[in-house]
């Protein structure tokens, strides 16, 4: 099997003959799959787009497009093993910071001043993010509360007062816990902010502010290894404003 197959040799026995088909001649000719459409794929396998869908949706996939990314990261796996990580997180970091919206790291500060109360939610991998920021708050005295339990986050709505500041924090802004607790929150007149690795993520987007860097989602071996070091590097941004601000 090739790398591409190897990823999904126990979801084969699922798949239909003509299913089967479609998925040995992407794992075959990866580098013309990798540029084609829906569309000339099953025009060159000579089935329907529904199913090469299917077939994606059988083997755990939301659809074609995390198919296409899927094979897009496995080019970028062999670039990366030639990489030298030092270089390679060095230029990511320089490119992150020009795409940081200064206007939202100030508007932000002084949404924080304002608050009565913060509160910053995380999950995962930003639950350590989640503590660190409010634990900084803390230090200024600032009424501050943090939680990463899911029934807690479903109490979100019920807990929230109108001189509250929601911050969200998530590396991709996709995690459905919290895009689901964003989106209950925008039918309350509570303020909500969120800090995430992408500026046009759904989280991004369900808030009322959101502070970002565009990183690139990074898969290697099967491991997400996005950066999410540059979420502790906004929040040092963020409450530096903020502490300037408040001290002013």
């Amino acid at each position: 099997m090739g790398k591409f197959l190897d990823q999904f040799s126990s979801k084969l026995a699922e798949l239909t003959p003509t299913e089967k088909q479609v998925l040995y001649y992407i794992d075959n000719h990866i580098d013309e799959a990798k540029t084609h459409s829906l569309t000339e794929i099953a025009k060159v396998n000579n089935v329907s787009t529904t199913t090469i869908v299917r077939m994606s949706h059988k083997l755990g996939l939301e659809g074609f497009s995390e198919l296409k990314y899927i094979l897009k990261t496995i080019e970028n796996q062999h670039i990366m093993l030639r990489d030298n990580p030092v270089e390679r997180y060095k230029e990511e970091f320089v490119s992150a910071f020009e795409t940081i919206q200064k206007t939202e790291l100030e508007k932000l500060s002084e949404k924080i001043v304002n608050a009565k109360r913060v509160m910053v939610v995380g999950v995962g991998l930003s639950k350590m993010m989640a503590e660190y920021f409010s634990k900084l708050l803390m230090q200024t005295n600032k009424q501050t509360h943090y939680t990463y339990e899911s029934h807690m986050i479903d109490l979100l709505p019920n807990m929230v007062e109108p001189n509250d500041l929601v911050f969200f924090i998530s590396s991709s802004g996709e995690t459905k816990t919290l895009v689901q607790a964003a989106e209950k929150l925008s039918y309350k007149v509570v303020d909500t902010a969120a800090i995430t690795n992408a500026s046009d993520s759904t989280l991004g987007k369900m808030v009322k502010t959101n502070l970002s860097m565009t990183v690139g989602r990074v898969k290697f071996a099967g491991y997400d290894i996005t950066a999410r070091s540059t979420l502790m590097l906004l929040i040092d941004l963020l409450f530096e404003s903020y502490l300037k601000r408040s001290v002013k």
